[in-house]
């Protein structure tokens, strides 16, 4: 009798533990279904930063070459209010609200007052299954790409951000920058491959890190590539590895660069490269096909660039200083979407709805 009660009670412990492993498996997802992001409005968001590109930049140069720009025929436009905590703002603390939805102090890198990292867009979307990555035509240590992809109390302190980085909620990273002694390494403990020359990038690799001599805007080479072959390439990539969606931040550094030093000619170089790069993208995902939204906006103005008459006007003379300045800058919105969301359909918005917004289109809660 003993052994009749024994077999029915081990028969039943049997059976309460396959319905429990069942249960628990089948409330895992498989990690060869790719996930549906069923919540999204458009599953595939890429968000243009021109960093520096305030109105007139956009005008000079629209009227300098005779043709508007690609972006300009969006047909949802807005401004952006660009200041910080610190009030008028620089590339970290703009790129920490966009990419964080939190004003910070100048200087630092998606951090708060005391120190503690801020989630932003990236390591959200990770979570949430998309593929996500970073293109800059600066150092991948500059401001703007290290707001989205590492947190840090200084944006001047290179090493901080790259080890940082190379621990991101991550899978592409793109710009220029040598750090061949000892990073290259450090990253591939962490799955990365790194890449210095356009020809070796590819799309087989799930972490990948390419950093060249430099990103041109025009006549691109092996060592130098423009932002438009970057940022061509990171669509390859994300179509290749997460079909399914995706978050991509674009970034055409130089316009800020060459604002800075007011040479008029070369910023016109780059905003014409970085238009070209929206240009490519926006026709690389509507022969895709599938829903997809392409942000364009800039993090701040620099140098209070005057609106010129004429042709014959356009001269560095139009910039009225070297620094920044609190102009607010124009955001332009095209997506597969019927109806625009609520958060931009207004005449300004704050540089942290961005945040929101890039939230709401990937289906984030």
């Amino acid at each position: 009798m003993k052994n009749r009660l024994s077999l029915k009670i081990i028969a039943i412990i049997l059976i309460i533990s396959a319905l429990f492993l069942f249960t628990a498996c089948g409330n895992k997802q498989d990690p060869s279904v790719p996930p549906s992001h069923d919540n999204a409005l458009t599953s595939k968001v890429v968000l243009f930063i021109g960093d520096g590109m305030g109105p007139n930049h956009v005008y000079n140069t629209e009227l300098y070459t005779g043709a508007s720009l690609y972006f300009s025929s969006f047909t949802t436009k807005t401004e952006v209010d660009t200041n910080s905590a610190s009030g008028l703002t620089d590339s970290s603390a703009a790129a920490t609200a966009m990419a964080t939805g939190v004003r910070v102090k100048n200087g630092t890198l998606a951090l708060d007052s005391s120190g503690n990292a801020i989630v932003s867009i990236t390591e959200l979307a990770k979570t949430d299954g998309y593929g996500t990555g970073v293109v800059t035509s600066d150092e991948i240590t500059g401001a703007t790409p290290s707001g989205f992809s590492a947190h840090a109390k200084s944006r001047n302190n290179s090493a901080e951000i790259l080890l940082s980085q190379k621990d991101a909620k991550l899978d592409l990273l793109l710009g220029s920058g040598d750090y061949s002694s000892v990073y290259p390494n450090l990253f591939a403990e962490q799955g990365w491959t790194w890449a210095n020359k356009f020809s070796e990038v590819n799309t087989e690799q799930k972490r990948f890190v390419a950093t060249f001599s430099g990103v041109g805007h025009s006549n691109g080479t092996d060592d130098k590539p423009t932002l438009t072959q970057l940022a061509s390439y990171a669509i390859d990539y994300m179509e290749a590895n997460y079909p399914t969606g995706y978050f991509l931040m674009i970034e055409g550094a130089k316009i800020d660069k060459a604002s800075h030093s007011g040479d008029i000619s070369e910023m016109m170089l780059n905003q014409i490269d970085f238009s070209e790069a929206i240009k490519t993208v926006d026709q690389k995902l509507s022969a895709i096909g599938g829903g997809y939204s392409i942000i364009v906006t800039a993090d701040h103005e620099t140098g209070g660039l005057q609106k010129a008459n004429s042709k014959a006007e356009i001269t560095d003379d139009l910039y009225t200083t070297t620094g920044h300045t609190d102009t607010k800058v124009g955001l332009y919105f095209k997506s597969t979407l019927t109806t625009i969301p609520e958060i931009i359909n207004k005449e300004a918005i704050l540089n942290t709805d961005i945040f929101l917004l890039c939230k709401q289109l990937l289906g984030i809660a």
